[in-house]
């Protein structure tokens, strides 16, 4: 289970760090009503997460503002450590976040005053910073993450590929000629046999419909070879990928989008049935 940050676990975190005796009680019923109700397991990991320091600040302080902003740093380290599912959400702007979020971390960020009104004092130009920075923490992991994915697809290329040439008895290797320069418009070179070689682009998805995108140069690559070209497309944890050459590419099997416009730089490619 996700550790989860709401008001709850973050009163539990709160009870844990003050009273140091508070995880050994067998029996709650004694204790004030509230703490009985207290999400105590995410508690727990709200302080790994946060760090005793920051809470211990957050309760300490008597000064309004002050721990505003703190709660400001609680809710900023968890998102960034925790990376809950709705995180990714953010970069669409903060009305938009919402409709992602529960009602009690909604609650938190309304305590934390980040979902003020925005003016031009200085107090919001900090909470503009503040939506600004998550949101190109994530981005960039978001960028990390696709970057992991498209790799790990090339590795399992290579291995498929040097497979199938032993097996077909052709006395080639494949080359990982992305890893070396990623504008190619490909990723690894291999053989169909022993004369002709084929360009393979590498698609890994996490659409269970196998949905990936082309960019222009890799659409452009692909039209200048033609029947050399060659998509591997890796859907989520299959074993194997599913082989599209250029002539399939082009059929009636695909939902091919957006290619009418001149502007695009990314070509949405959507199979209508995986086998």
């Amino acid at each position: 289970m996700p550790i989860s940050l709401n008001k709850s676990s973050l009163l539990a975190a709160i009870e844990i760090i003050n009273d140091k005796n508070f995880l050994k009680y067998k029996n709650l019923n004694y204790l004030e009503s509230y703490k009985t109700t207290l999400d105590v397991k995410s508690g727990k990991g709200i302080i790994d997460i946060v760090g005793i320091e920051l809470l211990e600040n957050f309760t300490k302080s008597d000064d309004i503002d002050k721990r505003k902003y703190i709660l400001q740093q609680i809710l900023s380290n968890y998102l960034k450590k925790a990376k809950p599912g709705y995180l990714f959400r953010i970069t669409g702007g903060r009305t938009f976040f919402l409709k992602f979020i529960s009602e009690n971390f909604e609650q938190l960020l309304r305590e934390a005053g980040l979902l003020d009104k925005l003016g031009f004092d200085k107090e919001s130009e900090n909470i503009q910073k503040w939506w600004d920075e998550i949101s190109e923490f994530v981005r960039k992991l978001d960028k990390s993450i696709k970057l992991e994915l498209g790799r790990s697809g090339e590795k399992k290329t290579m291995v498929y590929e040097k497979n199938r040439l032993k097996k077909s008895k052709i006395n080639k290797e494949p080359s990982w000629d992305s890893f070396e320069n990623n504008l190619l418009g490909y990723d690894v070179q291999s053989w169909e046999n022993n004369t002709k070689k084929i360009f393979i682009e590498v698609k890994a998805s996490s659409y269970a419909n196998g949905m990936f995108f082309l960019t222009r140069g890799e659409w452009n690559f692909a039209q200048s070879v033609k029947d050399n070209f060659i998509i591997h497309l890796w859907v989520q944890n299959k074993k194997s990928p599913r082989i599209i050459n250029f002539k399939e590419l082009n059929n009636n099997n695909y939902r091919i989008e957006d290619k009418p416009n001149a502007e695009w730089q990314d070509i949405k490619i959507t199979p209508l049935s995986l086998n």
